[in-house]
């Protein structure tokens, strides 16, 4: 009896962690794919002509074209992120209930401070982009 309550801790707290780990996760990942979509294309668009500028030698007329395909690429990258976006909010949302099933009363008041303070920092963001 004694193996099983100390093995039953060890799984508890290897749980615990994984899904501490899970949520740090999620909010590393969806910040990052906020970031991707909200970030300034432009100043991308300019890196990458500057870059294969210096690295290829492009003339003012290939610039030009490559600013205009970077430029498109950019646009399509973001139409298709927008349509997708559902589909990711709701495995996010899927994965949030999930872990909270797991969690105990006080980890999942914790847990939904986090998601909600993440929330308010995602909405904050999104309200400075508009601006």
């Amino acid at each position: 009896m004694k193996n099983f309550k100390a093995i039953a801790g060890i799984l508890v707290v290897f749980l615990l962690g994984a899904a501490g780990g899970a949520v740090v996760t999620y909010l590393v990942q969806k910040a990052h794919f906020e970031q991707s979509v909200i970030g300034t294309h432009k100043i991308r668009e300019e890196v990458v002509v500057e870059r294969l500028t210096k690295m290829l030698g492009l003339d003012s007329s290939q610039q030009e074209q490559v600013k205009a395909i970077t430029h498109e690429t950019h646009e399509g990258i973001g139409a298709l992120k927008k349509q997708i976006r559902p589909q990711i909010e709701a495995l996010l949302t899927r994965g949030q209930g999930r872990i909270e099933a797991v969690l105990r009363p006080d980890q999942r008041e914790k847990f939904l401070k986090l998601v909600a303070d993440w929330e308010a920092r995602k909405n904050q963001k999104g309200e400075r982009n508009r601006n």
